[in-house]
This record gives structure tokens, sequence and C-alpha cells, in this order.
């Protein structure tokens, strides 16, 4: 089961209301057979095309796949994106532009902030966090939560 988080800068207000994880449709059989699955999930045809490819080569699905939340490294502007790995002769994983500067989004992941906050950090760069590009504040209140599927 999936979560909603409904996120919001603790001074300003910026925010984002995100998907993350898996419903119960999501088995690999339903993603990674049906292209157009995977391209309502992705919404890149260049993403489902390559993936379908690679797996017709033999690539394996990485079990650790989801909705996650995503930034900009440059702007620092949040997106709710589907996340996936195949392993192969070399690991694959999608690699989504950001629509204002075109550069390559990167996952986020929950840490730790103060008393009623949380803060998002890059999940391949562990002492990087995420800050507001409104504000320049690294803090965001979890205004609601809920489950989805």
């Amino acid at each position: 089961m999936g979560e909603i988080h409904d996120l919001h800068c603790t001074k300003c207000g910026y925010g984002i209301k995100a998907n993350t994880g898996i419903g119960m449709l999501y088995s690999p059989e339903n993603i990674f057979k049906d292209k157009q699955f995977l391209l309502d999930l992705v919404d890149d045809t260049k993403i489902a095309d390559q993936t379908m490819d690679l797996l017709t080569k033999g690539y394996e699905i990485n079990e650790d796949y989801g909705h996650e939340i995503y930034t900009c490294p440059n702007d620092f502007y949040l997106f709710d994106k589907f996340y996936f790995q195949l392993n192969g002769s070399n690991e694959f994983e999608p690699q989504y532009p950001c629509p204002y500067c075109q550069t390559t989004l990167r996952r986020l992941t929950f840490a730790k902030g103060s008393l009623g906050a949380t803060r998002l950090k890059f999940v391949k760069e562990p002492k990087k966090y995420w800050h507001c590009p409104k504000c320049g504040n690294d803090e965001l209140n979890e205004m609601a939560f809920g489950n989805w599927d």
C-alpha cells in the first residue's frame, strides 16, 4: 500500500502532495509486461521503450520500485515520479529531466527534522538535504498523511 504525503515548507508554505510506494496492481507482471502501464507510470516514451528493450535482453527487475519524491538539484522544486531499477550488464534506472532546467532529477528520502517537522535528504548523497526553492528553509510540515491503493 502506498502513502500520501502533503508536505509544506515550515516558513513559506511551498510544498507537494506526493504519492509514494506502490498499490495492489503494481506487481512486476503488471508494470513491466504491459508497456502502456509502464508508460502511464513514467510518462516518458523513451524510458518505457528503453526499459522494455532491456527486459528482452535479459535485464532483471529489482524488487525495490515505486513512487518516490524527486527534486531538481539546481532549483529544488519537488516532483512525484516512479522509480525502478533494472539489473543486467549495467544498472538502469529512469532519468527524469527537470521541466524547468532539464537537469536530471534526484531521489529524496525522509530524514529527521526538528520536533514536528521533517527534512528530505538525497538518496545517493546522504549528507545533502533539500531546501525550499522559494525561501531556502530545509524543514517541512506534514499537513496530511494517508494511504492509497
